[in-house]
């Protein structure tokens, strides 16, 4: 049987109308409800909100494959920062293909069109991530010869599973475990005053395990922090910050976020989960996130789960999550191949990059 014929086309989604982003939404959410059934689908508004507000510097390039009857069948799309300071040499996408168009070899031609993005843009090497729910992503990965790097899981802790006496038990002993630290936090936005400070202790996520994924170390300056508000704001999600502090020096020795989206009640996101190393050993971790969680119980009664992605060799913060009830839920991997490997193994399979 001859394989399906498809038309791809790329767009710059920051042009999108409203109808684009629309269908765009809604092909994302059926290919959602496919592996994930019960997830709420995302909002249209919530989406287009987000776009409008993100940065205008950003490239974009969407790829997007439609079948013969004009509907949409596989989206190949990935953004480039210009004032990437980071890693500059890797350039990270997407590929998603509607389940009734796989094995058509969509997916290696929606990849060929972005490794001419990489090669364009001047990349060297690309990341791309698939998660346990999509046997399909990781054998194509693996054809492609991308080599896993990092493994880590989506983890979740149901609130009824929940043993409130031990975070409490948790909270009350802070003080004692951690002599001389206090907790203190915000919602939403961070405080011009507090920015140096936040930035330092965000930045002591640099020292939480990468396996053998190699990268330098992220940074971030205050515009950036202001873009990412921006867009959270536009789309309603609500942020909390802890943050453990030595009363003595005034220093920041660790802090934890949560996220939550009118859009889907019922859940809170874990954002990040830090100590730096010369404040370990006190139970921070414990203390910051006990007292998130009691928070969580008694002003997000909505809310029946809690989520969290940790790499799989982060033992100590594993630890944590175990004895707070946090079970394993969906295995995800960061992938790397070379720019050079995808264009030969494009070139084995017929495509024409150069």
């Amino acid at each position: 049987m001859p394989k399906a014929e498809y038309t791809i086309t790329l767009h710059d989604p920051k042009k999108d109308t409203d109808e684009e982003v629309a269908e765009r939404v809604e092909f994302s959410n059926a290919y959602q409800a496919e592996i994930l059934p019960d997830e709420e689908p995302t909002p249209v508004e919530e989406a287009i909100a987000g776009l409008r507000a993100s940065p205008e510097r950003f490239k974009r390039w969407s790829f997007r494959a439609r079948d013969a009857e004009g509907n949409l069948a596989g989206i190949g799309s990935t953004t480039i920062d210009p004032d990437e300071r980071d890693n500059p040499d890797i350039l990270s996408f997407s590929i998603t293909v509607g389940s009734a168009h796989r094995r058509n070899g969509l997916g290696t031609r929606l990849l060929d069109e972005l490794v001419r993005v990489a090669q364009a843009e001047g990349k060297t090497r690309i990341l791309l991530n698939t998660n346990g729910l999509v046997p399909a992503g990781e054998e194509f990965a693996r054809a492609v010869g991308a080599e896993s790097k990092n493994a880590m899981h989506m983890n979740r802790v149901k609130v009824s599973n929940i043993d409130r006496p031990m975070l409490e038990k948790w909270v009350a002993e802070g003080p004692a475990r951690a002599q001389g630290y206090e907790l203190f936090g915000w919602d939403d936005n961070v405080a011009d005053e507090h920015m140096e400070q936040y930035i330092g202790i965000v930045l002591v996520m640099n020292t939480a395990p990468r396996d053998d994924l190699e990268i330098n170390d992220f940074t971030i300056t205050p515009d950036e922090i202001r873009e990412q508000e921006k867009v959270a704001r536009a789309q309603g999600v609500e942020s909390w910050t802890l943050v453990a502090r030595h009363i003595e020096s005034g220093e920041w020795a660790g802090y934890h976020d949560v996220h939550w989206s009118p859009s889907d009640p019922k859940k809170v996101y874990v954002g990040a989960t830090g100590v730096r190393p010369e404040n370990r050993g006190h139970a921070l971790g414990k203390w910051l996130k006990a007292q998130m969680q009691l928070r969580i119980l008694d002003e997000r009664p909505q809310v029946d789960e809690v989520r969290t992605g940790n790499a799989d060799s982060n033992d100590a913060m594993l630890g944590i999550n175990k004895q707070m009830g946090y079970e394993h839920w969906i295995a995800a991997s960061t992938w790397e191949v070379s720019v050079e490997q995808a264009a030969k193994w494009l070139a084995s399979r017929g495509m024409q990059t150069a």
